[in-house]
């Protein structure tokens, strides 16, 4: 029974990640960017204090296509990663239709803005050229580091590197918009396939590899010497962003600084590693008006889950409320016991990025302040304001990390609308089955039908959404139009040229 139970678990993870990136995939438009676009873009993707969430959908795309670009500015690159910028462009548009537009935080403008990270902290050690190169056409960039010459940073590739950046941009793509913890106490199927251990994490790798191999990037890793090797760094960069194993990754970069004796695998490992996680919480180390949004869309998504969490009488895991005073407070302790204590730890391994780290210690002081004010003051009955959750609202997200109990019922209302499906899945899709067809017996069944129901209702659904009619989204940020053409409408007249993307 547990077998069988595994192997169908596995069966519907296959069939529903292919279906995932199947169904969301279209041919993109070539479009080109203007000059003036091009100009302006480069330079907000130069500066720290970035803000991908005042960026068009657009320009959202193009800041992510143009980091992409600067990648094969250095000398080499094109050698060893045999990829065009129309096939990279394929793949971002097509990873960006797999981002839920519902989340407040874990939505690709967070994937761009991890992206944007990585690229500065690489850019201040000297691996990456800045940006502003892209503005003159057609100059190269060789970095002055040798390689491992002692230092973690210099142990990178032009191919780790190029891998690093796929990472950021995906290691959050399909992500349902609540936790781990979350599933685990649900008991999703997700959760089961890999037994509660980083189930996210796993499924953004699946996901992130099957797009990556539909527009062909996955021919880096068909290299018999460095693929699997690549493929691995993968894996384990993106795994590492799961904070339930923040403190095993503490402690492994401690002992590498205390005896700094490994082999090159391992430090290309533990460097991607670092760089990738603390990219995903610069946040705090940000300026600080982009620290408090990026806390408020934090606290905005944690709200909406634990609403959730008590529609379906669990015990909420994450903080219900997004008063002032709790952002604040919650900023101080995520500081404290885990961005600060990161930077500061990576810092030793990459002495460039203490910049960074007293960016983070401002904004500490800074968010002290700001509690001690809130605490001073007397509460308002807006201090404890969440948003309302319906139990619909998670409906569109990826099948599997839905509990059982969601799915069945998403079933049997399902079964109203479509009696006969020409499935063989016994009763299930009956109008008049019982509670008592919901068995254990028949719940592989019931997987399967959740997934069936995805492909069904592909055409009337939200852009984005796994498997659900549209619901209304209710954004943390004014919605931004969205176009069928990525590039449409960033738009500024110019006469000059610059490179077109399969846009």
């Amino acid at each position: 029974m547990l077998r069988t139970e595994f192997a169908e678990l596995l069966s519907d993870m296959y069939k529903q990640t292919l279906h995932a990136v199947n169904d969301l995939h279209v041919e993109p438009v070539p479009a080109t960017l203007p000059t003036p676009t091009r100009s302006r873009l480069i330079g907000i993707l130069d500066r720290w204090h970035f803000e991908p969430y005042k960026l068009s959908e657009d320009e959202l795309i193009a800041c992510t296509l143009l980091l992409f670009e600067l990648l094969f500015r250095i000398e080499r690159m094109q050698d060893v990663v045999p990829v065009s910028m129309q096939q990279i462009s394929a793949f971002v548009h097509h990873l960006r239709r797999i981002y839920r537009l519902e989340n407040s935080y874990h939505n690709f403008e967070h994937a761009l803005d991890v992206l944007q990270a990585t690229y500065s902290y690489l850019r201040e050690a000297g691996v990456v050229p800045p940006v502003g190169l892209l503005s003159f056409p057609n100059r190269m960039w060789k970095s002055k580091k040798v390689f491992d010459d002692g230092s973690l940073v210099t142990t990178l590739c032009p191919e780790e590197i190029f891998i690093l950046f796929v990472a950021a941009i995906g290691h959050d793509v399909g992500h349902p918009g609540f936790s781990n913890h979350f599933m685990k106490t649900a008991e999703s199927p997700l959760s089961k396939v890999y037994d509660g251990r980083s189930p996210l994490e796993h499924m953004h790798v699946q996901l992130l590899l099957r797009v990556m191999h539909q527009h062909d990037l996955g021919t880096i890793f068909n290299d018999q010497l460095k693929g699997p090797h690549l493929r691995k760094l993968l894996l384990t960069s993106v795994l590492a962003t799961d904070m339930s194993v923040h403190s095993d990754f503490m402690d492994r970069l401690q002992r590498y600084l205390s005896r700094q004796q490994s082999t090159l695998c391992f430090r290309q490992t533990v460097l991607m590693q670092a760089i990738l996680k603390c990219a995903d919480i610069s946040n705090p180390s940000r300026p600080y008006p982009v620290s408090q949004h990026w806390a408020g869309a934090l606290m905005h998504e944690w709200a909406k889950q634990a609403s959730y969490e008590k529609s379906l009488a669990f015990k909420p895991s994450v903080q219900e409320s997004t008063s002032p005073l709790k952002e604040a407070k919650s900023q101080v302790f995520f500081i404290d016991h885990f961005a600060q204590p990161l930077l500061a730890l990576t810092t030793r391994a990459i002495p460039e990025m203490k910049k960074f780290l007293h960016e983070s210690d401002k904004n500490r002081n800074l968010w002290m302040t700001r509690v001690q004010e809130l605490e001073a003051r007397l509460p308002t009955p807006e201090d404890d304001d969440a948003p309302e959750q319906g139990a619909d609202d998670f409906i569109n997200v990826f099948p599997l990390t839905l509990p059982h109990s969601r799915q069945a019922m998403e079933l049997r209302d399902d079964s109203f609308l479509s009696p006969s499906n020409g499935s063989t899945d016994s009763g299930l899709t009956s109008p008049v089955a019982s509670e008592a067809s919901f068995s254990m017996l028949e719940e592989h069944a019931a997987i399967r039908a959740a997934g069936k129901l995805g492909v069904r209702q592909q055409k009337i659904i939200n852009r984005n959404s796994w498997c659900a009619t549209s619901v209304p989204i209710n954004h943390f940020t004014p919605t931004q139009q969205s176009t069928s053409s990525p590039l449409a409408h960033v738009h500024e007249s110019s006469n000059g040229s610059s490179p077109t993307y399969a846009a």
